[in-house]
């Protein structure tokens, strides 16, 4: 498609002007193809670019053979007086392109139309014959009428072009393309049409038109051509033609009204797409979907049954559950009950020691009574009696005898130590007492001191650490935490029994505890033989244990792990094998989120 096609009428004589004068038309006939066809943005930014550059260039080429050869200096003002009108033009365009690529109007490509015709056929041609013949360029007169001749050839030409162009396209496509004039008569319609019905390359009547469209579809495609043509609209439409033959051809039509420059209706053009493989896609698939439905009400209703089954089971599943949590906790409090059988000998032990001392010290207290009441008998004696020395030296014989000065200390200090072997028995026996507690408490969320909790389980186990490990206290400053803390206190049983454990002849358990951020930690680490690193990832595993069958369960730790995980807490674990073990607790200060997880 071109709007100027070069020719020898354009030609100068002036090889390199003439060679510009021919790429700057070459570019005004891209940009012109690629605005009509919907070119991308950016080839027609490329375009105009082009085309800006190289008419700078072309217009400095013709200054510096003007000034070379000392062309007429009016002349040559007004020739750049042209080229700087052309140049301040397409500059402008050049910024509206860039922000708008509907700049790019028809008033411009007529511009650039009649633009290149005048500077070629009036101003470069005074040039030309003016340095080709050495004559003063004022002296050359341009004949008018020759110029006005040349230029409408060249358009016409160009417009036969164009036209040929359109009506190769028209007849090659698949598709019906016709256009008609202001009173709805056809006056152009391609090969498709003549060779969807079988007819002589011939433009048809009005009748013949609108015989060959459907006749349950005529009327509906006779009101919307009026109404197109009144409203000089654009529209779509879909219709059925039909053959003498009987057979049915789907027609997807867009059509736009032709206008001429002043504005007045020309007629309609369209275009009419071959959709009868879609409508028969489309009848398929009506078809389908039918089946489809049919098929979608009875898998719907196996569905149905499935889920009802399947709800079912899911109800014996959460019986199922239920009963598992009701065996965990029971295995839970099964191990609580099996660490504390552990720990009974100890115990046993641990009250033993003070109820023997202070047996032993009842008995001695009883002897220095008997022997104070025989010597308060001497003294009522000796007061009912007549006083003698001998009787006085009997009595202070008897006080040496029984040391009495140092009987009156002794007997306070006796008591003193038995009431302390007392109160131990008591407090052992009350925080085994609390340790395992078992009933509402379990579950009673409580703002608790975790020191206290620490100091009643070394309380309790005391037996246990004190052959084996020396006990170092590294306490922080915390703040109660809302916990549960009798589950609490088996996670700190079973981490210092292992601790123990891992000692094998004497070492060192540390405790150490702070707090961070709105969490506290606590920290329970020995110097025993510690973990080999292929146990670490099984470690927390319900029934694994590195001691001796029989000597352990393998769920002290497995429990502790769920006791935290409980309280939305963390237990880490570090460990290196013949240096120690490390365990850190860290748990919410305010407690889990959801208390019943």
């Amino acid at each position: 498609m071109a709007i100027l096609n070069w020719n020898d009428q354009l030609v100068l004589g002036i090889e390199s002007v003439d060679k510009q004068h021919q790429h700057l038309i070459d570019l005004a006939n891209q940009l012109d193809e690629a605005v009509a066809v919907g070119t991308d943005r950016d080839t027609i930014i490329n375009i105009v670019n082009s085309l800006v550059d190289y008419t700078v260039y072309h217009f400095q080429h013709e200054e510096q053979l003007m000034s070379a050869a000392k062309f007429n200096p009016t002349i040559y003002a007004v020739h750049e007086a042209e080229h700087k009108e052309f140049v301040a033009k397409m500059l402008s365009v050049q910024r509206e392109v860039q922000a708008d690529i509907n700049a790019l109007s028809e008033d411009l490509m007529d511009y650039l139309v009649n633009w290149l015709c005048h500077h070629i056929l009036s101003t470069d041609k005074r040039m030309a014959l003016s340095l080709i013949n050495n004559i003063d360029a004022e002296k050359i007169r341009i004949d008018k009428h020759e110029h006005d001749e040349i230029m409408q050839s060249n358009l016409y030409a160009a417009l036969c072009e164009s036209e040929s162009r359109f009506k190769e396209l028209a007849e090659n496509i698949s598709a019906l393309i016709w256009i008609t004039n202001a009173k709805n008569m056809p006056i152009f319609c391609n090969h498709f049409w003549f060779a969807l019905f079988n007819l002589p390359p011939k433009i048809p009547s009005r009748e013949q038109w609108l015989n060959a469209i459907h006749p349950e579809d005529r009327d509906k495609v006779t009101q919307t051509y009026t109404r197109a043509a009144e409203e000089r609209s654009k529209f779509k439409i879909e219709y059925r033609l039909q053959r003498a033959d009987g057979k049915i051809t789907w027609i997807y039509e867009t059509a736009a009204p032709r206008l001429r420059k002043n504005g007045s209706f020309a007629g309609l053009m369209g275009c009419g797409m071959d959709i009868t493989s879609q409508k028969q896609a489309e009848t398929v698939l009506a078809r389908s979907n039918a089946q489809l439905e049919e098929e979608v009400k009875k898998r719907t209703q196996e569905l149905i049954e499935i889920n009802q089954t399947l709800e079912l089971e899911k109800n014996q599943q959460l019986l199922l559950n239920s009963q598992l949590k009701e065996a965990q906790a029971h295995l839970l409090q099964s191990e609580k009950m099996a660490s504390i059988g552990q720990l009974a000998a100890g115990v046993a032990h641990e009250i033993n020691n003070p109820i023997g001392y202070i047996n032993s010290n009842l008995t001695t207290l009883k002897n220095y009574i008997d022997n104070l009441l025989a010597l308060v008998a001497i003294y009522e004696a000796a007061e009912v009696t007549t006083a003698n020395t001998e009787q006085l030296a009997q009595i202070q014989a008897f006080k040496q005898n029984i040391d009495l000065k140092f009987l009156r200390t002794d007997v306070l200090d006796l008591l003193e130590e038995s009431h302390e072997g007392a109160t131990r028995v008591k407090q052992i026996v009350q925080d085994l007492k609390d340790f395992s507690h078992l009933g509402s408490g379990d579950n009673d969320w409580q703002w608790t001191d975790l020191h206290a909790g620490l100091e009643s389980t070394l309380n309790i186990i005391n037996g246990e650490l004190k052959y084996k490990a020396r006990i170092v206290k590294d306490f922080g400053d915390l703040p109660e935490v809302r916990c549960l803390p009798h589950q609490l206190n088996q996670v700190f049983m079973n981490l210092l029994i292992n601790a123990a454990h891992a000692i094998e002849s004497e070492g060192i358990i540390t405790l150490r505890t702070g707090t961070e951020n709105d969490h506290v930690w606590i920290e329970i680490s020995d110097t025993g033989k510690g973990i080999a690193p292929e146990y670490l990832s099984k470690i927390f595993d319900p029934f694994f244990t590195t001691r001796q069958v029989g000597k352990g369960t393998g769920l002290g730790l497995s429990v502790s792990y769920t006791i935290i995980k409980k309280h939305q807490g963390e237990i880490q674990l570090t460990s290196q094998p013949g240096q120690g073990t490390t365990f850190r607790i860290i748990l919410p200060i305010n407690g889990a989120a959801i208390e019943n997880i």
